[in-house]
């Protein structure tokens, strides 16, 4: 009994010690105007824990506190906290003294308004998440405060390039349209990492007009720059880059880069490069075949059209004969439609596909829509995330029957792909 009556005393002592040492929300907050800065640093990080929408204006009013080690606790804190409320603060916090918080409030602006989540470092976040996506990865509903631009494009000219790399970055993720000046500036930058975000930035918010000024990067001397160059310029073709792309292509031809080099030329959509294209149809190589292919119907020469409709029939490796029916829709004959929509559920063809139907868009929209009712689960599952892509809320009445489907898969991406749809804008009537 007395062994018992032992063991209960500790544990009461336990648990009253435990009560002791925990600390209310209203003694954090207290906490936060410690002449103490260890306290201020430890209250900054246990309210970025409690993610109450409460502790953000206290949060932010230290923004400018004299230690740096507080001032970075509570830019974690706000990006714990995850609320909009905090972004004045982040601005004040891109402009920090130190070049770890400017970072950290760079990657925490990111993640607050383009809704996703890092692990590992900020500059890794930054490049992965930026490359995800061919042009802005903000919601189209989202609302990016002008302060938060203004912010980033002063960081453009930071004296820590890493901070000037993740700036660029950043404002090509977060829809920067109104700082393409600035992005174009930092094409010249002396660190190729901040000339490469740049041009990265560039072909996600760049009208072809801004676009133009990448061309001179294909002669850039680091390798990694004239990769985001290609990358940029495949996104955002300009016709101009016709000609360098070529000398740059055929002084390649035998190495990995040409395959690269061929395969934005191939998006560029110059007339004067029929030739090559038509050359390419003949080659042995699949994937110069591909691509000479795909530059023809790009080009929409309905020239093409008879012999593309016979080489599709002869055609056997599968990429390729894709390839042909990309080129026949983009050519006008959307029975073709069908290949591409049926092969979104191959795991060797589905992605190629999908990039096809997103390139042709809205264009082919009304003709997607009689799939969304095709026995295949994955189609119908594909075709959601597709519309969701491709951002017209005249999907929604189409994909509405599905938040009934038979597959949880199907009725969970329908449901995502409305909800989407509807941040996006009102639902207008499509025909299909």
């Amino acid at each position: 009994m007395n062994r018992a009556l032992g063991t209960f005393v500790a544990v009461l002592a336990a648990s009253l010690a435990l009560s002791a040492a925990r600390v209310s929300f209203e003694d954090l907050l207290a906490n936060l105007k410690s002449p103490n800065a260890k306290t201020r640093q430890e209250a900054a990080a246990a309210l970025g824990k409690s993610r109450r929408r409460e502790a953000v204006m206290p949060l932010a009013a230290l923004v400018r506190d004299s230690d740096f080690r507080v001032r970075l606790e509570v830019v974690r804190a706000l990006r714990e906290l995850r609320d909009v409320s905090g972004v004045p603060a982040l601005v004040t916090a891109v402009g920090d003294g130190e070049a770890g918080i400017r970072e950290e409030a760079i990657g925490t602006l990111v993640e607050i308004h383009a809704e996703t989540e890092r692990s590992g470092p900020i500059g890794r976040f930054l490049q992965m998440f930026s490359d995800q996506y061919d042009r802005a990865s903000v919601a189209p509903s989202a609302t990016v405060d002008p302060a938060v631009y203004q912010a980033l494009a002063r960081a453009l000219r930071d004296e820590d390039r890493g901070t000037r790399q993740e700036a660029a970055l950043a404002l090509g993720i977060l829809n920067g349209k109104a700082v393409t000046k600035e992005l174009t500036a930092a094409l010249a930058d002396p660190d190729a990492d901040v000339r490469g975000a740049a041009a990265t930035a560039l072909g996600k918010v760049g009208s072809p007009a801004e676009v133009r000024a990448l061309i001179p990067l294909l002669a850039d001397e680091s390798s990694e720059v004239r990769r985001r160059v290609l990358q940029a310029l495949a996104v955002v073709p300009v016709r101009e880059a016709g000609a360098p792309l070529r000398e740059m292509y055929e002084a390649n031809r035998r190495k990995e880069l040409g395959l690269k080099v061929l395969a934005t030329l191939s998006r560029i959509a110059d007339p004067a490069q029929t030739e090559l294209f038509q050359q390419l149809v003949q080659d042995p190589d699949p994937e110069k075949k591909r691509l000479g292919v795909e530059g023809l119907g790009r080009l929409a020469d309905g020239n093409s059209l008879p012999a593309f409709k016979k080489d599709y029939q002869r055609e056997k490796n599968e990429e390729v004969k894709l390839a042909y029916a990309f080129a026949l829709t983009r050519l006008g004959d959307r029975a073709f439609l069908d290949t591409i929509v049926l092969s979104l559920g191959s795991r060797t063809l589905g992605t190629r596909s999908r990039d096809y139907l997103l390139e042709m868009g809205r264009d082919v929209l009304p003709e997607l829509y009689p799939y969304l009712s095709d026995p295949e689960a994955t189609i119908r599952a594909s075709l959601c995330d597709l519309m969701a892509a491709i951002g017209d809320p005249g999907a929604i009445p189409h994909l509405t029957p599905l938040l009934s489907d038979p597959s949880p898969s199907v009725a969970d991406r329908a449901n995502r792909a409305v909800e989407r749809l509807r941040r996006a804008g009102p639902a207008v009537k499509t025909a299909g």
